[in-house]
C-alpha cells in the first residue's frame, strides 16, 4: 500500500469512527453502551435536558395529563396512585398535578441523580404527593399490583433488557389498571436495530404479556403513545389523602419485606423496615434505594 492509499484508508477510518461514536452517544444516547453509560449522559445533560426537549406544560396536560386522568377516573377514582418509570425531570407527574381535579399521587422513579434533583425542585409545590426514587427499571422495588397507572416515556429504547422492563411494569400494575407507554417511530426508529418494534409488533408485544384494550395513538414525530390495560375488575378507589399509600407498596431493598415500615420508628426523611430494621433514607426530596 502506497502513501497515498494508507492517507485514504486513515481517513476513511477515522470518519467511520466519528460517525460510529456520534451513532453511539447522540443519536442513540448510550443505548448500545451499557445502562452505566445511559445514566452518566442523562447526568450530564441534566441541567439542559428541559431546554432540548421545550416541554410545553399545556400541551402535556392536554396530552398526557388529561387523558391518562380520564382513564383512571373512570375506575380508580381521582385519588389514584400513578408510578412514572425513568421520570426524569418529572414530565408525567407535573402533566397530572398541574390538573386540579387529580387528587392522587405520584411515584417517580429514575436512576440519574441529578435529572431527580431537578424534578424535586420543580415538583416541590406538592409535598406529600411526588415520592422521588432513585432505582432502576429491572427490578421495580415495589410490590405486586400496587400502583393504578403506570407510565414511560421516550425511555424503554434505552434501557437494558426491554423485555424485562415491561414485565416488571405490568407486575407492580393493579387489575383494571392503565398502562401508558411510548413506541418509537420514524427515522430515529430505524437507526435503534434490537431496540424498537414495528407498532404491530409492540402491540403484540404487550399482548403477549396479558395486556388487554391495547391502542396506539399518534403522539410526536419519533413516538407514539400506546395505552394499555391490566385485565380484571378494578379495586375500590385508592384512599383519602389522609391515609395516602406510600409508602406501602414499597419493598425493603435489604429483605424485601413488602411495605412492611416501622410507622414509630420511620421519620419525614427516613424509613425503618420492620422486619429487619434496615433504613431507607430521603436526601434531598428523593429516596435513594441503589
Amino acid at each position: 500500500m502506497g502513501p497515498e492509499q494508507l492517507a485514504v484508508a486513515v481517513v476513511a477510518i477515522a470518519v467511520t469512527a466519528v460517525v460510529l461514536a456520534y451513532w453511539l452517544v447522540v443519536v442513540t444516547e448510550g443505548a448500545y453502551l451499557g445502562e452505566m453509560a445511559v445514566r452518566w449522559l442523562y447526568d450530564r445533560g441534566a441541567e439542559t435536558y428541559d431546554d432540548v426537549k421545550r416541554f410545553s406544560r399545556p400541551d402535556e396536560v392536554a396530552s398526557l395529563g388529561n387523558p391518562l386522568l380520564n382513564r383512571l377516573e373512570e375506575s380508580f377514582g381521582s385519588r389514584a396512585q400513578v408510578l412514572d418509570v425513568a421520570t426524569g425531570t418529572c414530565r408525567l407527574p407535573l402533566a397530572l398535578l398541574d390538573i386540579p381535579f387529580f387528587e392522587g399521587d405520584v411515584v417517580g422513579l429514575d436512576a440519574s441523580p441529578r435529572m431527580l434533583a431537578i424534578g424535586a425542585r420543580k415538583t416541590g409545590q406538592w409535598p406529600g404527593r411526588v415520592h422521588l426514587v432513585r432505582h432502576s427499571a429491572v427490578p421495580l422495588p415495589f410490590g405486586d399490583q400496587s400502583f393504578d397507572a403506570v407510565t414511560m416515556l421516550e425511555a424503554l429504547e434505552f434501557l437494558p433488557d426491554r423485555s424485562a422492563a415491561l414485565r416488571e411494569i405490568t407486575r407492580v400494575l393493579r387489575s383494571g389498571g392503565w398502562l401508558l407507554v411510548t413506541n418509537r417511530i420514524g427515522v430515529d426508529a430505524a437507526l435503534m436495530p434490537g431496540k424498537v418494534d414495528s407498532p404491530l409488533d409492540f402491540e403484540r408485544r404487550l399482548q403477549e404479556l396479558g395486556l388487554v384494550d391495547v391502542r396506539t395513538q399518534p403522539w410526536q414525530s419519533f413516538y407514539s403513545l400506546v395505552w394499555a390495560r391490566k385485565p380484571g375488575a378494578a379495586r375500590e378507589p385508592s384512599p383519602a389523602p389522609s391515609a395516602r399509600r406510600w409508602p406501602a407498596m414499597l419493598e425493603c431493598p435489604a429483605c424485601g419485606a413488602d411495605g412492611d415500615w416501622s410507622s414509630s420508628a420511620s421519620t419525614a426523611d427516613q424509613l425503618t423496615c420492620g422486619r429487619c430494621g434496615s433504613r431507607v433514607r430521603r436526601s434531598r426530596l428523593v429516596w435513594a434505594l441503589d
